[in-house]
């Protein structure tokens, strides 16, 4: 299975760099299919989120798409598959951190610099989803992110030590980032529902190799939910609260310097995040 996926990723990887960009619009708030994507023009095809379906599941790399296609077509007719998909994991790194990322082939002798050079921060309204007993607030930074507990945490009901425990993360424990909090408290999600806030320095993203990799407190049973204090019952509850809310998304201009055995090509690309976490390319 693991296999097929990966080939279903690179076949998908070398339609998206060979294609320029769309959107599909039907992921939401929390729904991983649409979690950290960047979507080339292939016809209903999400890259960068689930292959093969299953929730929690992500690939472990967001796609560089690049709008009118010249520099999205030399890539795709210089680099093999496996190249195309590291250097689509270098760019997720890049605009994850909005750090320069630096990738060398480890076989062809390829290579690339991604630098972001400027970023932006956009307000927009996002339909979001959470627990009759969890607080809602304006202003989330979009994250939608596999990250996992440092350390043992408790999950609160609102984004501050004095709100009411629901709940906590066993250490190692995966979970669904929907978004940050000004003062650094996470959002968590389950089944694309916030569930409550961890305190952010308590829990970390899981790094870009391991992501392909179930999302625990999605699969979580009630018997397991009740040895780390959760009640299903509150925390899923079969209709959720669902609000408009505002989102805070980001924007950055990317410059590429790709070098391959055919020569050196240089873009400026811009990316932005969608209200739901999604990067679009180009």
């Amino acid at each position: 299975m693991k296999g097929n996926k990966k080939a279903l990723a690179a076949v998908l990887v070398a339609s998206v760099f060979a294609a320029g960009c769309a959107t599909d619009g039907s992921g939401g708030w929390g729904t991983k299919q649409s979690i950290g994507t960047a979507v080339g023009a292939v016809a209903g095809v999400l890259l960068g989120s689930q292959i093969g379906g299953g929730s929690g599941r992500t690939v472990a790399m967001i796609v560089g798409a690049f709008a009118g296609g010249a520099l999205g077509n030399w890539i795709g007719s210089s680099l093999d598959a496996q190249d195309q998909e590291a250097l689509a994991a270098s760019t997720q790194r890049a605009l994850a951190s909005g750090q320069t990322e630096t990738w060398t082939s480890d076989h062809s002798g390829a290579s690339a610099v991604i630098r972001p050079v400027s970023s932006e921060t956009k307000t927009q309204q996002a339909t979001v989803k959470r627990s009759e007993k969890i607080v809602q607030v304006q202003n989330l930074a979009a994250l939608n992110e596999t990250w996992q507990a440092a350390s043992s945490v408790n999950l609160r009901a609102a984004p501050t030590a004095s709100a009411t425990k629901v709940g906590g993360l066993a250490s190692g424990q995966t979970f669904t980032a929907l978004g940050r909090t000004s003062d650094n408290w996470i959002a968590v999600g389950r089944k694309g529902v916030t569930v409550g806030y961890v305190y952010g320095p308590l829990v970390k993203p899981v790094v870009v190799a391991k992501a392909d990799q179930a999302v625990d407190l999605d699969g979580i049973s009630v018997a397991q939910a009740r040895t780390q204090g959760f009640d299903l019952d509150t925390i899923e509850p079969a209709r959720p609260v669902v609000e408009q809310v505002a989102v805070q998304t980001t924007c950055r201009t990317m410059q590429y310097d790709v070098t391959t055995a055919k020569g050196s090509e240089s873009k400026t690309v811009n990316a932005c995040q969608a209200p739901d976490g999604a990067w679009q390319i180009g």
